[in-house]
């Protein structure tokens, strides 16, 4: 990576934002009662939380060394684009609910955001309002990469 260029290092910095918080976050969210250890879910369940959070941070971590650590044509793009991995699987779950009876939280899970609006106490589910941002700083990213060429 060339660091004189201030477009390409916000770029790599934004995407390393997004690995970060992909790799991190569920583990802080999930790697507790709300989640892993909550009693209200099967041990089945369990055990397919901590392997999709294990996993998704495997890819962030692939994604980091692709970013600093590789050195080839199109490593950046890569990565940005394998950035796009957990919002992308999250939206086609969140819309494939119905077909497994699923739902965004759980009664004793985390508490959705609340936002005063207009003076109207408004909600939104924690994983769809940061990943939903996380999309949003990764496509940032990628445009930075387009306009630096790379």
């Amino acid at each position: 990576m060339n660091a004189s260029d201030p477009t390409r290092l916000l770029a790599y910095l934004l995407i390393s934002l997004v690995a970060l918080a992909t790799a991190v976050g569920p583990m802080r969210a999930d790697f507790n009662a709300t989640h892993a250890t909550n009693p209200l879910w099967t041990p089945h369940a369990r055990f397919h939380v901590v392997w999709q959070v294990l996993s998704q941070t495997g890819v962030s971590i692939l994604i980091l060394y692709l970013l600093w650590g590789a050195n080839f044509p199109g490593h950046a793009w890569i990565a940005a684009i394998m950035n796009f991995n957990w919002g992308v699987t999250f939206y086609l779950t969140l819309f494939n609910m119905k077909r497994f009876a699923g739902a965004l939280s759980d009664v004793n899970g985390i508490p959705p955001f609340k936002f005063n609006i207009g003076g109207q106490i408004r909600t939104i589910d924690t994983n769809l309002f940061l990943g939903t941002i996380l999309m949003v700083v990764n496509l940032i990213a990628v445009a930075l990469l387009a306009l630096v060429g790379r």
